[in-house]
């Protein structure tokens, strides 16, 4: 039986679509995908998210290295806060899980700065009973030990715990640690894919 909900937060309840904001600022796709590739998709990226770079450290660097994209590289992260937007269905169907006695956890990749503004912004952070998020943690998805933090501290049987998440690659570290998963799309109808499992929603 399902007990525990553990939340990603990109994409399952904020949104996350550097491409869709960088649309705001340029309709070069080809530019887009070139940032990308060099920013949100490189290891210095994954340095942010592990908490060893901050984001000023982190655009000072890329600007350095990528002089041709100065002005994209400067709009973004004087705006990227803004990419944030709450996903109300799934935000909806996290208040009423907690609502209906089931324990809800947040178990992410985020970045410090990032983090900290969302948890200002939006009141829903309130409602978990408890957050596993990388850059606290010195530990990224997929790696094994993240998931194994969030077990532990919070004493949680694997079998009894559901992983949401918009990354199949992040799901399947989870499943080899007896965790239950579901893919999170755009056409995800969560409720009625969570009501398929008998969860009470």
């Amino acid at each position: 039986m399902i007990r525990n909900f553990i939340f990603d937060i990109g994409n399952v309840l904020l949104t996350f679509e550097p491409r869709q904001f960088l649309l705001q600022f340029t309709n070069d796709i080809s530019q887009i995908e070139k940032f990308m590739s060099k920013v949100t998709g490189s290891k210095a990226w994954l340095k942010l998210d592990r908490g060893e770079l901050s984001v000023e450290n982190a655009k000072n660097l890329f600007l350095l290295k990528y002089p041709k994209q100065t002005e994209l590289i400067k709009l973004f992260f004087e705006n990227w806060f803004k990419i944030f937007e709450p996903i109300p269905k799934n935000i909806e169907i996290l208040k009423d899980l907690k609502q209906n006695g089931y324990k809800v956890f947040a178990l992410s990749n985020f970045i410090k700065e990032s983090y900290q503004f969302v948890i200002q912004k939006f009141d829903f952070f309130s409602l978990f009973d408890g957050q596993v998020i990388s850059w606290k943690e010195k530990y990224i998805k997929p790696e094994f030990e993240i998931y194994k933090i969030l077990l532990r501290r919070y004493k949680l049987n694997s079998q009894e715990c559901i992983f949401l998440d918009d990354h199949s690659s992040f799901l399947i570290s989870a499943e080899k640690l007896g965790i239950h998963t579901l893919l999170i799309t755009k056409n995800t109808d969560l409720r009625a894919e969570l009501r398929k499992l008998n969860v009470n929603i």
